[in-house]
């Protein structure tokens, strides 16, 4: 029994480990998958963005209640907003005001649809009143020759009744009805018939208010007169007399127009805004319902909805910018979808970026809103990846920087202005000082892109606008310096190498190119020579030409193994390789690629040079040490393999690359000319270009056949100028010996 358990505990303590292991086999393989990675850096990334963005976003929710004295600490407003409650007060201010002042005018009133109807039944009233006191009388009337045959009192009575419908009929004389009650009918049926017409003709065509009684009366004459009423002359006075009675406003407002004078006034009262810092509520203030409102639209009092809400948002508007970066990379840069040290460099910047600038927010100081150095990320992403790069991300950090700076319009167009200058400011560096110099301008331009914004937003007093502008300017001497420092650091961190390392690794005093220049002198200057033509090519096709340049000076650094065993550094024709096999000539060869990758990783050089040393030869064949066995083979009945005499590659996997290797191929092959012209350079050019392209090294990079044309001539333009014609020295030495011997002839 004793010896079991023993037996039995090893046994299931080796059974946890070999689980142990398997799982950790399993993550490894599972982590060791490229897209994997991706996919995890992404949504770290995103979940970062996010969590920074919302970080204050809304503050704690405070307790207060209405009518009731407040109890703790002071509360300031965390953020610019608009108050409002006071804003709405104020426009509606505004609105009855101009109501009030348009009241009067005629171009707010408009006629009333009911105005026709109305006159007509004044017109019927009236009318209904004298048609009966003229059928009353009729029967008991007995004209006299001097008599109309209608007493006063009744012509009064008839009067009273009128002045009933409107007061003014009081203003007619007892003549003019004596003179209506006696016309004849034909004349009274006319009359009535014109009038009816013209009243109600004016009192639906008409604009007829209390202000202007005076004038439509004082105008009833050429009214009436018109054309269209065909009014008898003899008519006109009694209609005049009965319209001035029976005239009434017809007006009333014109209810779109004095919306839209409303909706303007509104318009024009600027809101009323509680500034970022402001006090709201002291301890013992009694609450009223504008602080509740101002808490609500500062999200500090029932802002859990708000909250929600804001992280949702949040995360939609994160998706939409990581979507707008991987929608650019994948149509425009899909090639750095492979290369994970960009993505991890970004992801890095862009998070710094974030943080930092969520920090200076918290402080609530509003210069430090100008010090958030998002130059910095143009600055470095710029250097170590791409200058469209840097735009595109340059762009979406402004954005994310407005919104965590209160969603300030003009920080945010501040900021992407900024960035995009400290990008187009580091274009062709030369040395680190002009780093420094070229701060010194975005510093500059800081300092006016502040100064024009804020005349442009006009927000804030011009003495603060001032003071903004200066931490601007020191904005850009601050993200300079920043990045000057951390280059070198991200450039070890990420394996990425910026143009001014490229420049320095270009020194000919450094140890490896100077072990170059004494141990193999002729590589040297074959190296030198290759770097003037990809350079020129490169710029022909729009290439890196510093990198390829950089890269040609280091391409054959493996030749230092064996110098001596490659003709440009052999003296006196002493060629070791006649003494070897054409195998293990091809052996020491196509090493030179190995030992230079070996060599170049011993001395620290940067892996895009490598690189450049790995592919420079591609897969091609070592022609003529293939063409040596070959002969030997035929003699002997032997069969050659062409992989044994060919470089292990890869391929060219870049124009960079690529460039490399035909200018390295097209150096040798002219080296080698005897008697080199125009026409023969051409031809070599064209049969190097040929035998690349049928052995299919350049199918692995993005060079077309117009490129292929620029680089054949940019190669012959620099080739022209090495192999220019010379003039015949004399001979100086005979000529001295003749003077010598008397011979002046």
């Amino acid at each position: 029994m004793d010896n079991k358990e023993p037996t039995v505990e090893r046994n299931s303590s080796n059974r946890r480990q070999r689980n142990l292991l398997a799982k950790w086999l399993w993550a490894r393989r599972f982590f060791a998958r490229k897209v994997v990675r991706e996919r995890i850096l992404l949504f770290a990334s995103f979940l970062a963005i996010v969590a920074i963005l919302q970080i204050d976003l809304v503050p704690q929710a405070v307790q207060v209640e209405l009518g009731k004295p407040y109890i703790g600490e002071d509360i300031k407003a965390p953020r610019t907003v608009i108050n409002t409650e006071k804003t709405e007060e104020l426009r509606d201010q505004a609105a009855d005001r101009v109501v009030e002042e348009a009241k009067d005018k005629l171009e707010y009133q408009t006629i009333t649809i009911e105005a026709g109807v109305a006159a007509g039944n004044r017109f019927t009233k009236v009318f209904s009143l004298l048609d009966a006191f003229r059928a009353q009388k009729e029967a008991d009337f007995e004209p006299t020759e001097n008599d109309s045959g209608f007493s006063e009192a009744s012509l009064r009575e008839l009067r009273d009744e009128l002045a009933s419908i409107d007061p003014r009929f009081k203003d007619l004389s007892l003549e003019f009805y004596s003179r209506v009650a006696s016309m004849p009918p034909e004349d009274y049926e006319r009359m009535k018939k014109s009038l009816r017409q013209v009243f109600v003709t004016l009192e639906t065509e008409e604009k007829i208010g209390n202000h202007n009684l005076d004038a439509i009366r004082a105008n009833l004459p050429q009214y009436i007169n018109d054309d269209r009423f065909l009014v008898l002359a003899q008519d006109q006075p009694v209609i005049q007399s009965f319209i001035e009675a029976m005239l009434f406003p017809n007006l009333a407002r014109d209810e779109v127009k004095i919306r839209q004078l409303q909706e303007e006034a509104r318009k024009k009262v600027a809101p009323v805004k509680i500034e970022k810092n402001t006090l709201i509520l002291s301890e013992g203030d009694i609450v009223t319902n504008e602080h509740i409102q101002i808490l609500r639209d500062l999200s500090l009092i029932d802002n859990q909805g708000n909250r929600i809400i804001i992280f949702f948002s949040l995360t939609i508007f994160s998706l939409m910018l990581m979507g707008v970066f991987l929608l650019y990379l994948y149509y425009f840069k899909r090639e750095m979808l492979k290369q994970e040290r960009h993505l991890y460099l970004i992801a890095l910047i862009v998070v710094v970026v974030l943080a930092v600038a969520k920090a200076m927010s918290l402080t609530n100081m509003e210069w430090m809103e100008y010090l958030i150095p998002l130059s910095f990320a143009g600055i470095v992403l710029s250097s170590l990846s791409e200058p469209q790069l840097a735009w595109v991300i340059t762009a979406l950090l402004s954005l994310m920087i407005g919104v965590i700076l209160d969603f300030d319009l003009s920080l945010t167009l501040y900021y992407f202005i900024s960035g995009i200058a400290a990008i187009y400011s580091m274009f062709n560096l030369t040395q680190r000082k002009e780093m420094i110099q070229r701060g010194l301008l975005l510093s500059g331009a800081n300092f006016f892109i502040v100064l024009t914004l804020g005349f442009l937003f006009g927000t804030r007093r011009l003495g603060n606008q001032l003071i903004f502008a200066l931490v601007a300017s020191f904005n850009g001497i601050l993200s300079t310096a920043l990045a000057n420092g951390f280059l070198p650091f991200l450039e070890q961190l990420f394996r990425l190498t910026s143009p001014l390392s490229l420049l320095e690794l270009a020194n000919p005093n450094l140890p490896l190119l100077k072990r170059l220049l004494i141990e193999a002198p002729g590589t040297y200057h074959h190296s030198i020579i290759v770097g003037n033509l990809a350079e020129a090519a490169a710029d022909a096709i729009g290439a890196d030409s510093l990198l390829v340049r950089v890269g040609s000076y280091y391409h054959d650094v493996g030749k230092l193994r064996r110098p001596y065993f490659f003709v440009e550094n052999q003296i006196a024709g002493d060629n070791p390789h006649e003494k070897l096999s054409p195998n293990l000539s091809t052996l020491i060869i196509i090493s030179h690629v190995r030992d230079g990758v070996e060599l170049a990783r011993s001395y620290g050089v940067p892996s895009c040079i490598i690189d450049l040393i790995e592919q420079h030869h591609g897969t091609d064949l070592v022609r003529y040490f293939y063409q040596q066995a070959t002969n030997a083979a035929q003699e002997g009945k032997e069969s050659i393999e062409e992989t044994d005499f060919s470089y292990p590659g890869p391929k060219p996997q870049s124009k960079e690359a690529a460039l490399v290797m035909l200018a390295d191929s097209v150096e040798a092959a002219t080296r080698a000319m005897s008697k080199p012209s125009s026409a023969r350079l051409e031809a070599l050019v064209d049969q190097i270009f040929q035998e690349r392209l049928e052995a299919g090294q350049l199918d692995e990079t993005n060079l077309t056949l117009g490129d292929l044309d620029k680089i054949k001539a940019a190669f012959l333009k620099v080739l022209g100028g090495i192999f220019h014609h010379r003039i015949k020295y004399p001979d100086v030495v005979s000529m001295e010996r003749k003077k010598l011997n008397g011979d002046n002839s």
